[in-house]
């Protein structure tokens, strides 16, 4: 019999234990799952709440629930990984894809909310023409996207971060105005401190290949292969390549850990509200977790938690562990009426530059994006605030994180009223920061995790914070465990 623990219950533990069971061949093994908290997912989480219609200022009267998602709402499916599992689990049918209205995002430049440029994903420019007449960039701006074709490629391979690359290939206006904001609005990290090798590694693969992101654009026909077409169609992210659960994200992660507690199969089991307070290696190779022995670990833990275990077996791993910043970030739900929004303001969600100096990093329309989320005369809006950018915002209280959101959203999009619901998420310490050199430190990192046989660590602290990465990482882990 083989014994092994999974510490952490996010989407790295929940896939690592799904692997774990779904490639061991070796029906005694026993596999289990150890959560701190009282519910699976981390930073993953899904409310349905019914909508609060008791305010004297409204005549908005609707029954329906809402189906708010705290943390990650959809991933992607360029990268096959967090797909390929759906498609294992046999639950692809449960998936939509993004509506096809409004399917645009838009920045704000001098208070007012401008689509991004067609074509412009991230950080590459693929429709000169809609670079050209955007009002978002001045006309040098725009001379100098243009030239990025003729820009010289970087001649080394040292890593430099996302703003050097962007001012670099692109020029200053268009990092400030688009890159920035796109970035931030992802990582909730700062440009200057961003890592491009570790963030977006597929555009120095352009520069390399290419010489240029533009030529990289031009390089096949716009209808050679789904990704081309995909970027040609881009409105700052390419949303038709992102699927969500029909049912929220909880309910997914509430399928993984199914087979954990499942009384029939004991060999599997799900532990909530069990920290680990304590991890030793016995002489026999075997671990200690608690005051339990398993033969293999696997930790899917944040870095600092994961170092704070390893301290006393291996210090200089869990240096390196410790090292890795994180940012905290908070997320104002508010529900309002459809009928006070500007028409030209739907979209999918807006970013907002730091040059503009506003208090949100980003504002997703839910309701917009995916369908169900809400009765069909209102709006679900998520306000996104803190980050590495705006870390003094955390310190306020929710009701002044709701008067900032209201704020935010009454000046860009329009409604006035009082919400018809309102919802603060926080999550601390919850974001790694992927500083300039962070794949050598992960690459220091996983030399000194294999000094510690029968040992796996994963999470989206080392090569990559999306939910398809999370999940690649995890079946690596599992395969390292289960060699």
């Amino acid at each position: 019999m083989v014994r092994i623990a999974v510490v952490g219950a996010g989407i790295s533990g929940l896939a690592s234990a799904w692997f774990l069971r779904s490639q061991n061949h070796n029906p005694t093994t026993e596999i289990h799952l150890f959560e701190a908290s009282t519910r699976i997912g981390g930073v993953i989480d899904t409310l349905e709440l019914p909508l609060n219609t008791n305010h004297s200022n409204s005549d908005l009267l609707v029954s329906s629930d809402l189906l708010v998602e705290c943390g990650a709402d959809n991933f992607a499916t360029l990268l096959p990984d967090a797909l390929n599992l759906v498609r294992e689990m046999g639950l692809e049918s449960q998936f939509i894809t993004p509506q096809k209205d409004f399917r645009i995002a838009q920045v704000v430049r001098k208070g007012k909310l401008i689509p991004i440029p067609n074509g412009f994903s991230l950080m590459q420019p693929t429709r000169m023409g809609a670079i050209l007449a955007t009002p978002i960039l001045s006309p040098l701006g725009k001379l100098r996207v243009l030239r990025e074709s003729i820009i010289p490629r970087k001649i080394n391979d040292e890593d430099e971060s996302v703003e050097s690359f962007a001012v670099r290939r692109l020029g200053r206006e268009c990092f400030e105005r688009l890159v920035e904001p796109i970035v931030g609005g992802i990582f909730t990290a700062k440009a200057d401190q961003l890592s491009m090798q570790a963030a977006m590694p597929q555009f120095l693969r352009m520069e390399k290949e290419h010489g240029s992101l533009i030529r990289a654009a031009f390089a096949k026909k716009p209808s050679a292969n789904r990704e081309t077409r995909s970027a040609r169609e881009a409105s700052g992210a390419r949303y038709d390549q992102f699927i969500a659960p029909k049912r929220g994200m909880r309910w997914w992660l509430s399928e993984l850990a199914a087979p954990f507690q499942n009384p029939a199969n004991p060999n599997l089991q799900l532990h909530l509200n069990q920290p680990i307070k304590s991890l030793q290696r016995n002489d026999d190779g075997t671990w200690q977790v608690n005051q339990s022995t398993f033969d293999k670990v696997c930790l899917a833990l944040p870095s600092y938690a994961t170092a704070q275990l390893l301290t006393p077996i291996a210090p200089n791993l869990a240096a390196e562990l410790a090292s890795i910043e994180y940012a905290s970030s908070a997320i104002a739900v508010l529900a309002v009426r459809k009928d006070e929004i500007r028409p030209e303001a739907l979209c999918f969600g807006s970013i907002a530059p730091s040059i503009e100096k506003r208090n949100c990093l980003a504002i997703s329309l839910s309701s917009e994006k995916y369908a169900g989320r809400c009765p069909q005369d209102t709006v679900l809006m998520r306000v996104f605030m803190g980050g590495s950018l705006r870390p003094d915002l955390l310190e306020l209280s929710d009701d002044q994180l709701i008067d900032i959101a209201r704020k935010e959203i009454r000046e860009l999009f329009g409604p006035h009223s009082e919400p018809l619901f309102r919802h603060v998420v926080r999550w601390n310490r919850a974001m790694p920061q992927y500083a300039v050199g962070h794949l050598q430190k992960v690459q220091r990192i996983r030399n000194l995790e294999t000094q510690l046989p029968g040992l796996a660590i994963t999470g989206n602290a080392y090569d990559g914070v999306g939910i398809p990465q999370c999940i690649r990482g995890a079946k690596q882990a599992a395969q390292r465990l289960l060699a």
